[in-house]
């Protein structure tokens, strides 16, 4: 019974410092999503539209729908409706499979190529400068963390390999 009272502090401790690690990211994940799009000349695309211009440029091989929908994490109707807006903006083309004629191969147009570099390279330069209020080794840190806890995820079946603006080495993936 003597060790009963440093048991429960430590029991303690490990349960406060979840949940600030919990309260810390909740807080900090929906304010990064502000802080990239809301100075990000975005030119009237959605993020989810930044996302899937972002996933075709960065996909090995022109994908279906299929493949897409996978990417992002969300449904064929969604995928389909991003899809339809984005060809409407002159940002990609559909095109036949050329070996399976059920199949629409989805492409950059070389102005969803542009508009996907430019909004990247903002996005890069909006997180370089809030990122630089950390030390180098902090920010290395963060990388090292945040690659554990998505490969935690995706091994957990949460999350999809990504691909796309900020899912290059050293996140979720090796060089």
């Amino acid at each position: 019974m003597g060790d009963t009272p440093t048991v429960n502090a430590d029991r303690d401790i490990a349960i406060s410092l979840r949940e600030r690690v919990f309260y810390a990211f909740a807080r900090f994940g929906p304010a990064w999503v502000r802080y990239l799009h809301a100075s990000v000349g975005l030119g009237g695309l959605s993020p989810a539209g930044v996302r899937l211009l972002s996933a075709l440029r960065h996909h090995p091989r022109p994908p279906i729908m299929r493949d897409l929908v996978q990417d992002l994490g969300t449904t064929a109707r969604a995928v389909t409706g991003l899809v339809d807006t984005l060809e409407q903006d002159g940002l990609v083309r559909r095109t036949r499979h050329p070996r399976d004629r059920r199949a629409i191969l989805i492409t950059l147009t070389s102005k969803g190529e542009q508009v996907v570099d430019r909004v990247g390279q903002e996005h890069v330069e909006r997180a370089s400068a809030l990122f630089g209020v950390l030390s180098e080794q902090d920010q290395a840190d963060l990388v090292r963390i945040l690659g554990v806890l998505g490969d935690e995820l995706v091994a957990r079946g949460q999350a999809v390999q990504p691909r796309g603006l900020g899912c290059g080495p050293g996140v979720g993936e090796s060089s």
